[in-house]
């Protein structure tokens, strides 16, 4: 049996375990992303007639990162999405499968980077809405910290926005004022910065003014990365270098 075989087998195992009531099936089963990286989950999703999940697995990777970065970043991830239950515009729910195996409800939607390939724009009210979205994230404790990548924000088909991809989410009210500040203006700054690019109408000038000065305060900050992204770069140094 081939490595992506086997991960399959493991995967509806865990949601089998996770879902006892239910039946998985192999044909169910597709894989959304797999980049190769040796510190990279598999992203696949589940769809059936009754549940529709995406599943970050770890598996394919060594033992060691496994048994160290895979199970921080699952572990961190969870905790973050458990932390933002309830606010619309995130995903409501998510199931750890095992320590190096994340899933959680898909959400359909379109990601703005497609929406930038396309040529569309998109209404005042959506990013509007985004920033509202983002303080209430913020309400929690909790930034995103990767939401400048078009990428990570969907257009629902209730025409809504909806952030993904929270292993990168941290903790901000443990750090000093300067920093949360900082901390928050990269979320911030990704509203503005997709508000820019996107909108059927110009950013408002004081949204453009924050923008430019704090993509200059960026270019400057004697820190390269965030501290969850920074770990992440450092482990993935460590042990793709003894593979």
């Amino acid at each position: 049996m081939s490595p992506f075989c086997l991960q399959q087998n493991n995967v509806l195992h865990a949601l089998q375990q996770q879902f006892p009531d239910l039946r998985f099936h192999p044909e169910h089963l597709s894989v959304l992303r797999d980049t190769g990286h040796c510190a990279n989950a598999v992203v696949m999703r589940y769809k059936d007639s009754q549940v529709d999940l995406v599943v970050k697995d770890f598996a394919r990777c060594n033992w060691l990162l496994r048994k160290t970065f895979a199970r921080f970043i699952i572990a961190h991830e969870a905790k973050a999405l458990e932390q933002l239950s309830g606010i619309t515009g995130v995903t409501p729910h998510c199931y750890k499968l095992g320590e190096s195996m994340l899933a959680y409800p898909f959400i359909e939607g379109t990601p703005l980077n497609k929406i930038k390939q396309s040529g569309r724009r998109l209404p005042r009210q959506f990013f509007i809405d985004f920033e509202t979205l983002v303080s209430r994230i913020h309400q929690q404790g909790l930034v995103h910290l990767d939401l400048r990548n078009l990428g990570n924000v969907l257009v629902g088909p209730d025409g809504k926005p909806y952030c993904i991809d929270f292993q990168s989410a941290i903790g901000f009210r443990s750090f000093p004022a300067g920093l949360q500040r900082f901390m928050k203006g990269a979320d911030v700054t990704g509203v503005y910065k997709a508000w820019r690019i996107l909108c059927e109408e110009p950013l408002p000038t004081e949204h453009a003014t924050y923008l430019d000065e704090y993509n200059q305060v960026r270019k400057r900050w004697i820190f390269r990365g965030y501290p969850v992204a920074r770990l992440k770069r450092r482990l993935k140094r460590l042990i793709c270098s003894r593979s």
